[in-house]
């Protein structure tokens, strides 16, 4: 692989994750830092659903940590599953990751973590010393895998409501990553996310140049909007990194 390659990837990257970073501190700043915390999980899990902003915001709307956690303390965590499960099924294009009780299940183990936390979840996610530590945590709530919950430790960080150091941190091999770093010839086409773990380290240099995960972003965004699976063609005119990309990977899109 070039190291103009490398360079432009990083480049892309960093740039996008700034632009990420910035959306999130403009979310804590305008509804502090619990509540942003609280959207920040339940987005994050939403990230395989693609669903509408308007639909996301329209829930925002009807659901706060702090109504749920009133409903908690009267009712109990029960009746917060069937408020979030009955919200969700009014609002309309709204599809929760793995259905919509796995869904209410996940809103409710985040308000009793933040009932049981004296009403903060930041007091809770800030307990953590190590972001392996955090990411374990969050592996644990309903319907979160591995790599939403990589994800979920990079946006709370990002908003500045976490304060660990990400540097040992990896980018989440989510689809859109993985169909990036095939293309680009960093891994075969039969690769595990282990294997892009290894590869994007491997690509960083010891000690690396950023932290994997502040790549993350840039990455995405390249898999989502340019490097497409089938049954779209990938966008490589207009991919921001078309001027270094390789393009000789098939990865299951027609060779450009």
């Amino acid at each position: 692989m070039s190291q103009s390659l490398v360079d432009e990837i990083i480049r892309f990257a960093l740039i996008k994750n700034d632009e990420w970073r910035m959306r999130l501190l403009r979310m804590v700043d305008a509804l502090g830092e619990e509540e942003a915390a609280f959207q920040i999980c339940w987005r994050t899990y939403q990230w395989p659903t693609r669903t509408p902003e308007k639909s996301l915001e329209e829930f925002a709307e009807k659901v706060s940590l702090e109504r749920l956690l009133i409903i908690a303390q009267k009712h109990g965590i029960g009746d917060v599953v069937e408020t979030v499960v009955g919200v969700a099924k009014t609002i309309p294009r709204f599809n929760p990751h793995g259905g919509f009780a796995v869904f209410g299940k996940f809103i409710g183990e985040l308000v009793r973590i933040a009932e049981a936390s004296g009403g903060s979840l930041v007091n809770y996610f800030n307990k953590f010393t190590s972001v392996k530590d955090l990411e374990n945590e969050f592996k644990k709530l309903p319907g979160m895998g591995p790599i939403l919950a990589r994800g979920l430790v990079r946006e709370l960080r990002l908003a500045d409501i976490i304060k660990l150091d990400v540097k040992d941190l990896d980018l989440a091999p989510s689809d859109p990553v993985m169909n990036v770093l095939k293309r680009i010839s960093l891994i075969p086409k039969d690769a595990s996310p282990e294997d892009a773990e290894n590869a994007v380290r491997k690509m960083l240099k010891e000690p690396p140049i950023v932290p994997p995960i502040l790549l993350d972003a840039g990455v995405w965004h390249i898999g989502f909007y340019y490097c497409k699976e089938k049954p779209e063609k990938p966008e490589c005119d207009i991919c921001p990194i078309t001027h270094v990309c390789p393009k000789h990977i098939d990865c299951g899109n027609e060779e450009t």
